[in-house]
């Protein structure tokens, strides 16, 4: 493990000058300094595309040895928008020593001098992951006598694959200062297959619609140092449109940044999802899988996860930066479920490069701690700027 650990270090450090954006500049060129000090040519700053491309390599108990890539490009869709902020294209790929392989393309679009927002996501894959199943929850549903009833709270990990492919759109128009509303649509096919006895399957077709929204006084979309984000989604599922299953999704997020001096600032998060009515498997929520990081192993999994976090970004060279950050969260049912017995802390940091200094794009690596899990991440950009 540390030695998988050490070459994941070196490799991200090998990584950092293989980026397609050069930012070595001439010593007689004219330069201009952004908001944290670091020098960026005018002639960088005038890129009409810039580009960052990362492989990685990376390992958790539940996947193995996991190699992939990241490659994003960021660019304005009408170069004289001096308001928008750049638009960006991204591809991940990843491969797992226990099979698991996904591709996904991510789109975010600002034009008309941020009037409109878009987002447009496909991807597909194939993943082997397990879940946790508590005995206190099946014993109620079996006859007596029929197996040995262990004591409540002790479970066991079950393997299952999910095949899957999806298309997701939204569209935002400002209306009120920073307000942006609009709607989403979502189209996903999978099929998820348990290593049970007689190999039960969930095969789903969903098409969804939502409400959309977002509230964001970010100085930078990228890299904020000061401002906050606020977003509100809901989608639903219904199956009178041909979806195999009745319910809806809401996702409420909040970042509020705190500036602390011209190269540090604090974050605070909060962060709930919840799925109502007719949740499939395949529609729960996992502790990790889009929020706090330290949990990779599918353990905590429930119809809601909300969470609490802050980080600290700090810059203490021109193109080096370190994050630390904690929080707490959790995995329930109902509310009635909430307590402080099943909260779920976790701890980390990470190291950040400046690799296009004019857009304030960095890339990143972050190590983090949970209960009895832990996880390593690889980043283009900072984290919950999505």
């Amino acid at each position: 493990m540390k030695k998988l650990l050490t070459f994941t270090l070196l490799l991200f450090c090998i990584a950092l000058p293989t980026k397609a954006q050069t930012n070595v500049s001439d010593p007689n060129e004219e330069t201009i300094k952004d908001s944290i000090g670091t020098s960026v040519s005018k002639d960088e700053s005038k890129k009409k595309f810039k580009k960052v491309i990362i492989p990685t390599v990376t390992y958790n108990n539940s996947f193995g040895a996991i190699f992939g890539f990241m490659a994003s490009g960021f660019y304005k869709l009408n170069g004289n928008d001096s308001i928008s902020p750049e638009s960006s294209s991204a591809l991940i790929g990843a491969y797992s020593t226990n099979d698991t392989w996904y591709l996904v393309q991510a789109n975010k679009f600002y034009f008309k001098e941020d009037k409109f927002r878009s987002k447009l996501v496909g991807g597909l894959g194939s993943v082997n992951f397990q879940t946790y199943l508590d005995w206190g929850d099946i014993i109620g549903s079996l006859p007596p006598n029929i197996i040995p009833i262990p004591p409540p709270g002790d479970g066991f990990f079950i393997d299952y694959n999910t095949r899957f492919q999806f298309i997701y759109l939204d569209f935002l128009v400002r209306t009120y200062k920073r307000l942006y509303l609009g709607g989403n649509l979502v189209y996903s096919h999978s099929l998820t297959e348990f290593d049970l006895p007689g190999n039960p399957k969930e095969d789903l077709d969903l098409f969804g619609f939502g409400f959309s929204s977002e509230y964001d006084t970010r100085d930078n979309q990228f890299m904020p140092l000061n401002g906050f984000n606020g977003k509100f989604n809901t989608m639903t599922f219904l199956e009178s449109l041909g979806s195999s299953s009745n319910y809806t999704n809401i996702n409420l997020e909040y970042n509020k940044y705190f500036p602390q001096g011209e190269r540090n600032t604090i974050l605070l998060r909060l962060y709930g999802q919840a799925a109502v009515g007719d949740v499939p498997f395949a529609g729960q929520n996992v502790v990790g899988r889009d929020d706090l990081r330290g949990y990779s192993n599918g353990k905590y999994r429930a119809n809601q996860v909300y969470d609490i976090q802050s980080e600290y970004r700090h810059w203490f060279a021109k193109r080096w930066g370190y994050v630390a950050f904690g929080g707490v969260a959790t995995a329930i049912n109902d509310a009635s479920d909430l307590s402080f017995d099943n909260l779920l802390p976790a701890v980390g940091g990470g190291i950040r490069f400046l690799a296009i200094p004019s857009s304030k794009i960095s890339v990143g690596m972050d190590v983090a701690v949970g209960k009895d899990d832990w996880g390593l991440y690889f980043r283009i950009g900072e984290a919950f700027t999505r």
